[in-house]
């Protein structure tokens, strides 16, 4: 039997390892925007958060996820799939902006929690709709335990990106929906792309167990059940 403690530092040091094996290599840079439910149901996008352009009094290209008051928020980024072809590996990577959210006073303080990050067809456009847009594939979660802003978070989605192209998408949307929608708080993500290799810097470790971030970690646990 192999202790938690124990894949915990195998995680670890997969993360750290793997990230800095290869050279960074960009695919194609993500547009990024975040949509907030109404305060009746936290299920359907009513507004923007935030967009491209900056033009709701907040920092452009922002995914705030978490809670604001009685609203939910949903960070989203899309990417352009037209001239790209299939890879043999991709990584949607993104960066820790803040440690809250976009309004100060309201939510512009962290929460504890987990985020999950989720795949859907986009049309490279910002709407609304795409806050609960159908799911095409769910990539990954993490714990926002840990986190530091500038920290750098790398998920594997080789199979969603290339399912994409076969079937002729011209985007493709990734959302990071806090999961289940916490009580107050939210952080703040930027600097969304496609990337050939896992960049992750850092490993955030929910309450319990470990968490198996990105594709890397699924195969050092591979490794460890073949060597138990």
């Amino acid at each position: 039997m192999i202790s938690t403690r124990s894949l915990a530092g195998t995680f670890v040091a997969l993360a750290f390892t793997f990230a800095g094996a290869t050279q960074a290599a960009t695919i194609t840079d993500g547009f990024t925007f975040s949509v907030a439910s109404g305060s009746g149901n936290t299920s359907i996008g009513d507004h923007f958060h935030s967009n491209t352009g900056g033009s709701f009094g907040n920092p452009a290209g922002k995914a705030e996820v978490g809670r604001f008051g009685s609203e939910g928020v949903r960070g989203l980024s899309e990417y352009n799939l037209t001239g790209l072809g299939a890879a043999s590996s991709a990584f949607v990577t993104f960066n820790v902006f803040k440690a809250g959210g976009l309004f100060t006073g309201t939510n512009d303080f962290p929460f504890t929690g987990t985020i999950k990050v989720d795949g859907y067809a986009g049309n490279n456009a910002e709407d609304i709709s795409d806050y609960q847009a159908p799911s095409i594939g769910a990539v990954g979660s993490f714990g926002t335990a840990g986190l530091a802003v500038g920290g750098v978070l790398s998920f594997d989605i080789t199979a969603l990106f290339n399912a994409a192209l076969a079937n002729g998408d011209t985007s493709l949307g990734i959302r990071l929906i806090a999961d289940p929608l916490n009580d107050r708080g939210a952080w703040t993500f930027d600097t969304f792309r496609l990337t050939t290799d896992n960049q992750t810097s850092v490993v955030p470790v929910p309450a319990g167990l470990p968490l198996m971030l990105t594709g890397l970690v699924v195969l050092g646990y591979r490794s460890v059940r073949r060597r138990a």
